[in-house]
């Protein structure tokens, strides 16, 4: 099955817009493909949806939970600072504990 790395990015422009990005998480629950999060990231989201834009306490909860459900969550055992960017290291580092599927 194909996976896909979801950054914090793509998974806030879901809730807010039906583009892209919508397609992408829609898709992923929906099982064409497996999604990927990692804590680090899931703790990005909940925190910019919180702090930066207000977002409902439940609101948020509801999304972890469908996050959780459909989502193969992955610890970040190794700790990869290939670049500067914090932002990108945390979806770096997912990737890379996404291990292939045979």
């Amino acid at each position: 099955m194909t996976r896909a790395v979801l950054d914090t990015n793509i998974i806030i422009s879901s809730v807010f817009w039906e583009g892209k990005p919508y397609e992408v998480v829609r898709n992923g629950i929906l099982g064409k493909y497996q999604i990927i999060i990692s804590p680090e990231i899931l703790e990005e989201v909940v925190d910019r949806l919180r702090n930066k834009f207000k977002f409902p306490e439940d609101d948020i909860q509801q999304l972890v939970d469908i996050l959780l459900t459909y989502s193969h969550l992955v610890e970040t055992t190794s700790k990869f600072d290939v670049v500067k960017d914090k932002k990108i290291t945390r979806f770096s580092n997912a990737l890379l504990m996404a291990k292939p599927t045979t």
